[in-house]
């Protein structure tokens, strides 16, 4: 779960974007996502919202999904050809949004969801970068699959992934948890993420609170190229509210 990818920049952090759900929780249909993410060269964060439809979140059925997100990074390249006089730092601003038709999928330890529907990105880089194809504005297609496995009373298992045809953005996340308790867990992740100009991946810990009808998950670890350049660490916190 902790292998790097390789990468010829790093452009956006817009895969952050991903989701994460309850595992247990009371009976509702609504819930809000929130969430912040920063790294050495990049910080961004996401509002969403969610609606289940018949007999709530945690039951199976339809539902539908909205998130919306902002982002900053930078990234060194080269203005003109590829001499090192030319160094040149870009600075890119980021603003992303998607609508998602879904079905939750649950048995009595698994629960899978799938969905579909049409992301919007737009992309701004200063000064423009005639080598980099994901700038402007780009709509597109977006597939996401979620899950989670209840290994044992005290193990479980996520397993999350999407793909967008807006400059072909992609984004997976595995976790691997204990239970220290009713309202606390503790465990590994690690994933990968990408657009057609670049791929990275990630790997750390996180700390997964349950205070009723909110989740809490704040994670970190090391993110990046190290097949380039050095990693750098990032941070990640999480909020969900049901109700």
């Amino acid at each position: 779960m902790c292998d790097l990818h390789k990468t010829r920049r790093r452009v956006s952090p817009s895969s952050v974007f991903g989701i994460a759900r309850f595992s247990r929780g009371p009976r509702s249909s609504r819930r809000n996502i929130t969430g912040l993410e920063a790294s050495n060269n990049a910080t961004s964060g996401y509002l969403g919202a969610g609606y289940a439809f018949g007999k709530g979140l945690y039951q199976p059925g339809w539902r539908l999904r909205a998130v919306g997100a902002l982002g900053r990074y930078d990234y060194r390249g080269t203005l003109f050809g590829s001499g090192a006089d030319l160094s040149t730092t870009f600075d890119g601003e980021a603003s992303y949004g998607a609508a998602l038709l879904g079905y939750q999928f649950r048995t009595q330890a698994l629960i899978v969801k799938l969905f579909a529907g049409v992301e919007a990105e737009d992309q701004n880089i200063t000064p423009r970068d005639p080598e980099n194809s994901v700038q402007g504005s780009a709509v597109g297609l977006k597939l996401a699959a979620e899950s989670w496995l209840d290994l044992s009373p005290l193990w479980f298992l996520s397993v999350d992934a999407s793909y967008g045809t807006a400059f072909q953005q992609y984004w997976s996340l595995a976790r691997l948890g204990h239970r220290l308790g009713p309202r606390f867990s503790l465990g590994i992740e690690g994933g990968a993420l990408g657009n057609e100009e670049y791929d990275t991946g990630r790997c750390g810990l996180f700390l997964k609170a349950n205070l009723h009808a909110m989740e809490i998950t704040l994670s970190g670890g090391f993110t990046g190229n190290y097949l380039e350049d050095e990693p750098s660490g990032y941070v990640s916190l999480g909020v969900y509210r049901a109700f």
